[in-house]
């Protein structure tokens, strides 16, 4: 199974310093295209919160707009830019009719691997809480499917990065979603968006990997008092399922007039003749 992510779309309607920095209609429109065209092509598409940048009814208008290629795969969480209201109303049509009470959490079962979307927002609030009322309602999710591999896609990633002024705008009872996940093997893969940067760990047994921005990114420097955003490449992620483990890829969406490419097929060829053949890769 392929499962495609996408991340902190921040579709704008508005100026502003970010705004000036990044187009993110046209950035998250490039990267739509560059999914479309994926071969093999993603069997779901996550869309791991921050969709829009204020959670405004003209907001998700455009957000829908771009994503319409992509719908048919989609499924979307909300972050701390989203509005829960809105937002479901957005996509009343991609998520389950059974959203849990008070928030927007949902589980999805048709495919090889279970899909859990978790939504840790807060309204009002530009941090998120694992609190009570998540908890007991994963507890639940996670208890019904014990033996299901189960990938946990979310916005707020439970683990201190180093990005210290996104550590402290992030999720507040991290540790106990933690917990959550070390007394659930079934979690093969978490998934998270908020940081705009590829970044991987491990919570237990799970694999947890944030996937960068379909708009800008945020740099990579760990000091303490410093942060920046920058124009780094559009970005997604890949998780391939193989039956037994999740590899994720990233990939970068550039303008395709800058990339320059030599084309391998002919080696390609050539290891595959050599492994029908069971031939040794001799130099």
């Amino acid at each position: 199974m392929l499962i495609a992510q996408i991340s902190d779309c921040h579709i704008r309607d508005h100026g502003g310093a970010l705004a000036r920095l990044v187009d993110t209609t046209e950035t998250l429109r490039r990267v739509v295209d560059h999914l479309v065209g994926l071969d093999p092509a993603p069997d779901v598409i996550l869309a791991t919160g921050d969709l829009t940048d204020d959670g405004t009814a003209s907001q998700y208008a455009t957000l829908l707009d771009v994503l319409a290629p992509i719908a048919d795969r989609l499924l979307p969480i909300p972050g701390n830019h989203d509005e829960c209201p809105l937002f479901r109303e957005a996509f009343a049509d991609l998520i389950p009719a059974d959203v849990a009470d008070g928030h927007c959490s949902y589980v999805v079962e048709d495919h090889p691997i279970r899909l859990v979307g978790l939504d840790n927002s807060i309204p009002g609030r530009h941090d998120g809480r694992f609190d009570a009322v998540r908890e007991s309602w994963l507890n639940d999710v996670l208890a019904a499917g014990p033996d299901r591999p189960t990938l946990v896609f979310t916005h707020f990633p439970p683990f201190e990065t180093g990005l210290r002024f996104m550590d402290d705008a992030g999720l507040l009872d991290a540790d106990r979603l933690r917990s959550v996940i070390q007394r659930s093997p079934q979690v093969r893969l978490l998934v998270t968006g908020h940081l705009h940067r590829p970044i991987h760990t491990t919570i237990g047994s799970t694999l947890v990997s944030t996937c960068p921005s379909t708009g800008n990114q945020i740099g990579l420097d760990l000091h303490p008092e410093r942060g920046a955003a920058v124009d780094e490449p559009p970005a997604y992620q890949l998780h391939r399922w193989d039956g037994e483990r999740f590899v994720t890829h990233t990939g970068l969406v550039r303008d395709p007039a800058s990339v320059r490419t030599i084309s391998l097929d002919g080696f390609v060829a050539e290891i595959q003749r050599r492994v029908e053949a069971g031939e040794p890769f001799t130099k």
